[in-house]
Order: structure tokens, then sequence, then C-alpha cells
């Protein structure tokens, strides 16, 4: 042991008065320093000007640090374990010391460096933070990003290319193949398999890290695992006294110690990947199949929250009317396990397959089957961090439909639906419930949120926060807007209230008047773990960033409520339409319950009418160039892409791309064609006449279905003659 230790004092010793290491450390810290303005450098224009926080610096600087950091680190570790085949000096070593020993001090010592870097390059940022930005530090931040997420980027290259390089004894080879693991992680989609700067674009400033903090753990902890595999494998490996790999291997596992070692990290890493315990493969609509013999007719749940654990216990009650089935099937959530099913009151069993139930029925019409479950939430491997549809955390609750926390039933659903019953959840937060709320009770600690209302959907969300609650009126009805306190400043100085109430005012005055009478519309901040906007029913909600902006966006309108700073006004105005688009679809899609039938969909009326309030505010330079100039750009570019003009060739391309083909050409054509071809009746016809004949069409149809066929014959259109080009 202290001949060891020696070696690595010697080491750390010998490395330090080479200056390549200080140099190592100076470029890290340089690096880190520019992090913290890393997200207005790339091509994300949803997060430019993001507001600056001890979460925000800290996670920017260590992402952007990572990337770059990581392949110096793995360089100089190559270079340093091969510097003494290079000079040829091995054999000399090799006849006075075990070699093995002396590769082991330079690992050890590259580590220490890499802890070393960690340090002073946080100290460096967080004094950075304070001095230049003048921005309170919460040091719980950096601890994390920089101990969670950077450090354990470095051990982890420092482990990988040295398990590559005893294993190969190759300069060459060691390097391109940590470059293919390298680039692998920065294009995977799949939050397990992203060891270099993790899945996350940005911590939540809404939420905090808990929403995602576990699974960012268990990452570290599958690629410890992976990269400890690597570097084992290459000892298992190493060459001995002149002999090839083979021979090596049976030389090298008499040290049954190793061989043991290597199987329990290998099967240790496949078993940490198979059971990750966080995500789920999310079921598409268009994956499942409907059964028209029964009818939705009521859910009532009963749902209380633990958000200390992250888990969720419930108890729903769905009545249907059956006309002849014998089976009803639901998609679940495969985080929630059930713990009693009960039909028409008596206990039954129930075949899973995949994320689906099946559950037996007797052939009477009224059938009402009753769920008590409970567990964590599982989200989309891909979407962790990027597109959660569910997740509880201490800091705020985020369910919308899609993650089926409320088991969705896979049968027709009725006219109207009754939706009644109760979220309970910490005292500490607020409730954004659907429909109306009936009252609130207080019961230890926590608060019973009680609530009721019909729709002509299943959606049901769920969504607190410390929020921030206000009333905003407009022409016979109300709005009650969301957001956390946090972000205040931003609202007031941005006029993000007045622009909400006149987004109202504009629908009004050229669709009709708000569907319900009886339901408040529910406008909600939630976080960034889900990007964009949502709309059901009565509730809307939009991602932080669109309220979380730096202040000097302030500098894009003077006191006249004018455009001043060019430079950020297509942030703002992309920020307002998320909200318009959102709002419109209470209109069309509450409202109006739009038919699909591509192009034709509730996704290309609300970016009409969006499109429509910006050009209004803001002038034809802004709304076209933001929005109209895109929209055509998008689509001819689709419309010239190979693979779509030659339908024929998809037969040569694999499964899972011609999938993502035809999902981007339907985003296309739900999305920007659509409005086009509206914009094009509107040339047609007229603003004012088109308008008109909008109106009419909401009026006749509401809370009812429309058609494509419908809304052409009803505005005088063809299909041809609003053809795009």
């Amino acid at each position: 042991m202290p001949n060891k230790f020696l070696l690595i004092k010697n080491e750390v010793k010998y490395m330090f008065k080479t200056k390549t290491i200080i140099l190592l450390i100076l470029a890290a810290c340089i690096i880190l320093s520019i992090g913290i303005n890393s997200l207005n450098m790339t091509n994300d224009f949803n997060l430019f000007y993001i507001r600056r926080t001890s979460s925000t610096i800290s996670f920017n600087s260590v992402k952007f640090g990572a990337t770059i950091c990581s392949l110096l680190f793995s360089l100089f570790t190559v270079i340093n374990l091969d510097k003494d085949k290079r000079k040829r000096s091995r054999t000399i070593i090799e006849s006075n010391l075990d070699y093995l020993n002396i590769m082991k001090a330079r690992i050890v010592s590259i580590i220490f460096y890499a802890i070393l870097t960690t340090i002073v390059g946080m100290i460096v940022v967080m004094a950075i933070q304070k001095s230049i930005y003048s921005i309170p530090i919460d040091i719980s931040y950096y601890l994390f990003s920089y101990f969670v997420i950077f450090f354990p980027t470095l051990l982890f290259s420092i482990l990988i290319i040295s398990g590559l390089y005893i294993l190969t004894e190759s300069l060459d080879m060691s390097i391109i193949t940590f470059g293919m693991i390298f680039i692998k992680s920065l294009r995977s989609n799949n939050y397990l398999l992203t060891w270099v700067r993790t899945n996350l674009d940005i911590v939540s400033d809404f939420a905090g890290i808990g929403a995602v903090g576990n699974t960012i753990i268990y990452n570290r902890l599958l690629w410890f695992l992976i990269s400890l595999s690597i570097f084992f494998i290459g000892l298992l490996f190493r060459r001995r006294y002149e002999s090839g790999v083979g021979s090596s291997f049976f030389i090298n596992i008499k040290s049954r110690g190793l061989l043991v070692l290597v199987i329990f990290l290998i099967l240790g890493s496949g078993f940490t990947y198979a059971k990750e315990p966080y995500t789920m493969e999310l079921m598409n609509d268009f994956e499942t199949s409907i059964d028209e013999r029964i009818y939705l007719d009521g859910i009532y749940p009963e749902v209380e929250f633990d958000c200390e654990n992250g888990k969720m216990d419930a108890h729903v009650l769905y009545s249907f009317i059956n006309n002849g089935s014998n089976i009803i099937k639901f998609n679940i959530n495969d985080g929630l396990k059930i713990n009693s099913l009960k039909v028409n009151g008596e206990e039954t069993a129930y075949q899973k397959i995949k994320n689906t139930i099946e559950v037996s029925i007797p052939n009477v019409e009224k059938i009402n089957i009753e769920f008590s479950y409970g567990g964590q939430v599982k989200c989309d491997k891909n979407g962790v961090g990027r597109a959660m549809p569910g997740y509880i955390s201490k800091e705020s609750i985020y369910l919308l439909e899609a993650s089926n926390w409320i088991f969705r039933p896979l049968v027709v659903e009725g006219d109207m639906i009754g939706i009644s019953g109760y979220y309970i959840a910490p005292d500490y937060l607020t409730m954004v419930v659907p429909g109306r709320l009936i009252d609130v009770e207080t019961i230890d600690g926590n608060k019973k949120w009680i609530f009721e209302y019909k729709s002509h959907t299943a959606d049901i969300g769920a969504f607190a926060a410390k929020y921030k609650k206000v009333q905003i009126d407009a022409p016979n009805m109300t709005v009650e807007f969301y957001y956390t306190p946090k972000h205040e400043e931003y609202v007031d100085n941005m006029k993000i209230v007045e622009h909400i109430k006149g987004m109202m005012e504009y629908y009004i005055q050229n669709i009709g008047e708000y569907y319900s009478k009886e339901y408040p519309l529910k406008i909600a901040e939630v976080s960034i773990y889900k990007r964009g906007g949502h709309s059901s029913e009565n509730v809307i909600t939009f991602a932080e960033n669109t309220i979380n902006r730096d202040n000097s966006m302030y500098s894009i309108l003077n006191k006249n409520n004018e455009i001043e700073d060019f430079r950020k006004v297509d942030v703002y105005v992309n920020d307002l339409n998320l909200i318009a688009h959102e709002m419109a679809h209470q209109w069309w899609g509450t409202g109006v319950n739009i038919r699909d039938d591509t192009p034709w969909s509730s996704e290309g009326l609300a970016n009409y009418f969006s499109y429509k309030y910006i050009q209004k505010e803001f002038g034809d330079m802004i709304s076209s160039g933001a929005f109209l100039q895109p929209w055509e750009y998008r689509v001819n570019e689709l419309k010239n892409y190979y693979y779509i003009k030659n339908d024929d060739m998809k037969e040569k391309l694999n499964e899972r791309f011609i999938k993502s083909l035809e999902m981007e050409k339907m985003h296309s054509e739900l999305y920007y064609l659509m409005p086009l071809k509206l914009l094009k009746g509107e040339e047609i016809q007229g603003e004012k006449a088109f308008l008109e004949g909008m109106q009419k069409i909401y009026r006749r149809h509401l809370l009812k279905d429309l058609t494509y066929d419908e809304f052409l014959q009803e505005m005088n259109l063809t299909r041809e003659a609003i053809e795009i080009d």
C-alpha cells in the first residue's frame, strides 16, 4: 500500500510539473464560464434569453463544459497511458516495476485532477454569478450540477478510454472507439444512454430539479457500472508477457476475483438498464383500437398526491353504456399498480398486455368499473426532461391525460361525459382543477380540491404549484391566470395579463362567445420539462420559458408599447403566440369538436387565429417573418423531400425512419399547411367576409362536431380553391 500511495503521489507531482494539467484546468474553467451563456448559442429558439438563476447558470455551465471537458480529459488520459510506449521506455520500466501499478497510479492521479477541476470550475462560475450578474447563490444547485452531472462525466470518460486503451494497446483504436461511444451519447434520445451531458436541456426554475433528479442519478448509476465494466474488461484482456489477447485472457482469469467482478459489473449494467423504474413506452393513439359498442358516460376520480415521495393513490369509478361487448380495454400507466378492480360491485380479474389491460364485463347495458391503484407515474424514455406528460414532485404536479395517470378506456366517448371528484395535495400547493371548483377543504396539512364538469372528452389533467392567481375579466366570462411569483416581474413588465385579456376579446369578437358561462378559463404556467403548451376542456398550460425570460427583454417595448429591440422581438412574439394558440383551442377543439381529417384539425385553426392576433398587435412585417414565411418554407421543404415525392422508395427505409417521416409530414400539414389554406380562403373572400363565415360556423357547431367537408360547404369553399401550390 505505501508503494502504491507513493506512485500516485509521484504521478500527481509529475503531472503538475509538466504544466499540461494546469492548462487543462484553466481551459475547463474558461469553457465552464462560456457555458453560462450557452443557451443563447444553441439552435433552440425557445430557450433564448432564459432568466439567469443559480439553477440555470450552474446547469448551463456544466452541460456545455461536460461535452468539451470530457473529450479533453479522455485525450489527456490516453496520451498519458501511451507515453511510455511512444518513448519506447515501457520494457525498461517493466523490468523494475509492475507496469499495471503505474497505469493505475496515473488513472487515479487523473481522477484526482478531475475532482480538482470540478471544484475550481464550480468556484469560478459561482464567482462570476455573484460578481458580474449579482445573483444570489443557491449552493444546492451547484453541488448537484457539478458533482452529479459534471464530475461523473469526466470520471466515465477517464474509465472508458482507460479500459479501451488497456484492451487494445492502441492510441488510435481507443480514441476512435471512444469517439463512437461519445457521439452515440450526444445523438441518443433515450435518457439512459446520454452519459455525456444528460438528456436535459435546462433545469426548471419553476419545478426545480426534483421532477427529473432521480432519472439523472439513475443514469449516473448505470454509466458508473458500464464504465467500470469497460475498464475491468480491459484489465481482463490486458496483454501479458508479449502474449496475444487469447493467451493473456487465460492468464488473467487466474485472478478469479477480477473475473467475478467483470461478470458482476456486466450483469449489473444489464439489469440496471432493463429494470429502469422511471419510464415506460407510451402508447400512441394510432396504436390503439376503439370498441364502438361501448360508450363512456362518466368518470369520478378521487386522488391523493404524496408529493414528498412523488407518488399518488387513486380510486376511480367509470360508468359505461354497453351495447353488446364483453370486454373493456384500458390504457394504463405502468408505474401505477392496481390494488383492486370491481365490475358492478364485484371483484374481477384482468389480463395485462404491455400497457393495456382487458377487463371482462357482463352483457348488460349499464357497466360500472371501479379501480383502486397507486404508485409513481412513469413517462416516456425519450421524453425525460423535454416532453414529460406526467410527474409528481415536491414543487409541482404536472399530469396530462397522455400519461394515462387516469386510466384511459378504449371506448367511444359519449356526447357529454359527467366528470366529478377531488384531488388531495399538500396545502402549500395550489391545484388547478378542470371544470368548476366546488369547494376546498383543509385536512391535516393537505387540501382537498373538489370539482365537477361535463366534457365531450375523457381528458383529465392535474396541475399544481406554488401559484399566484390573477383573475382577468373579459366579456361574459372569467379567466384565472396561475403563475409562479418568481416570474411576476416579467409578467408585469411584458404586459402578459393585458395580452391575455386582448386575446380573449379578439376571439370573442371574431369567433364568438366562450363556450361556457359556467366554467372559467384557467391558464397555468408549468415547468419546461414539458415544452410548448396544452389545452383540454377549460384548462390550458404553457411552459415556463414563455414568462421566464431575462430582464434584458424589457427593452423590446417602450412606454408607448412600441417595439424598440427587433433582435428579441421574435422570441417575445413566439411566446405570446404560444399562449394565443392554446387559448384558440378553447374555441376550436373544446367549443367545437374538430373531426380530424389531415390536414384538417384543431391545430390548423388554432394556428390561424393566433397568427391573426399577432398580426393585429404587431403588424404584417413581424407576423409574416415569425410565422407565415416559416410555414411556407416548411411546407415546400417537405413537399420536395425525396422520400415524400417518391413514395415507392420508402420500402428501402427502416420502419422507425418511415414512422418519423410520416409524423413529420403530418405535423407540417396540421400546423403549417392548414393555416396557409385558411389564409388562402381569407384572400379569396376578403378578411371581413371570411371571419363572419367562421363566426356562423362556430355558432352552428358549438358543442358539436365539425368535419372538413362541412366547413368547406358552409364557407362556400372547395378543396381545390384553397390548394397551396
